[in-house]
């Protein structure tokens, strides 16, 4: 049990530090006939159903200041959202892993909407989903439907194995062998699992005290009515303590499994 309580923990720590980002990018009318606020407000509703459904321990979703904080401008990720002729190339940009947007179009007297959600790396659409209503209200319907099952794509889910019973042999069962009397560890090898342990968990609590620096420093990115060079100098800050905080949480858990491992198998 203690075993495998340690793994968990390591596990877990993991996946943190290989948080992603996903950049939901404002969705735009070809035609011009959906009012800005209307648009503005189908957006944060897919903001809304991708936090909901993305763990936050894999998964961060970019706010509408970050994204233009990269574009430059309020005016100038309007018009670069709405010219992109690539979203992937769009979702580099703004320094994200992922990236969706919706754009509203027309068929005969309906309104439609089609989501579009990539993989910035790989440049591949991972999936989308359209449909068309005779007014905004029903293409909010058709994102509250259909975009969970969208975002849920960029879920990781690990297979389950499961092992086949073994079938009854007729041989006779060949007498037990005397086991092996266990080897007493030597107290070398206890003081060396001690030393993995405290340096494990000293990283795991320097991750900690980054994780809040990191935390502060966002909270600073976000205040409202600052220069242009206050946000990318804060930015920056922040992604630093970002990276240090991930290095300081995978050489920890290293560390403490390690630790436990020579505790347990030696």
């Amino acid at each position: 049990m203690k075993k495998q309580i340690f793994v968990l923990l390591f596990l877990t720590l993991a996946a943190y530090a290989q948080q992603e980002r996903i950049a939901i990018i404002n969705t735009v009318d070809d035609y011009d006939s959906v009012s800005v606020a209307n648009l503005t407000y189908l957006t944060d509703r897919l903001r809304e159903v991708a936090v909901n459904i993305l763990p936050d321990e894999q998964f961060g979703v970019m706010t509408t200041e970050s994204i233009v904080a990269f574009l430059g401008s309020q005016e100038n990720t309007v018009k670069v959202c709405k010219e992109a002729s690539c979203l992937a190339d769009l979702g580099k940009q703004v320094n994200a892993d992922y990236v969706a947007q919706g754009r509203i179009g027309r068929f005969k007297e309906d309104l439609t909407i089609n989501v579009e959600l990539y993989n910035v790396k790989t440049g591949n659409l991972m999936g989308s989903f359209a449909g068309n209503s005779k007014d905004v209200t029903g293409l909010l319907a058709l994102i509250d439907e259909k975009a969970a099952d969208l975002f849920k794509r960029m879920i990781i889910e690990k297979p389950i194995v499961v092992e086949e019973p073994e079938l009854a042999k007729m041989e006779p069962v060949p007498a037990k062998p005397e086991a092996p009397k266990a080897e007493k560890p030597s107290k070398s090898r206890f003081w060396i699992a001690v030393g993995l342990d405290v340096a494990g968990a000293a990283m795991l609590v320097a991750g900690y005290m980054k994780n809040r620096e990191m935390n502060d420093t966002y909270k600073g990115y976000n205040v409202d009515e600052q220069s242009q060079s206050f946000y990318d100098k804060t930015w920056d800050e922040a992604e630093n303590v970002r990276t240090q905080r991930n290095v300081f949480y995978i050489i920890g858990g290293v560390l403490l499994a390690s630790g436990v491992g020579v505790h347990i198998w030696f």
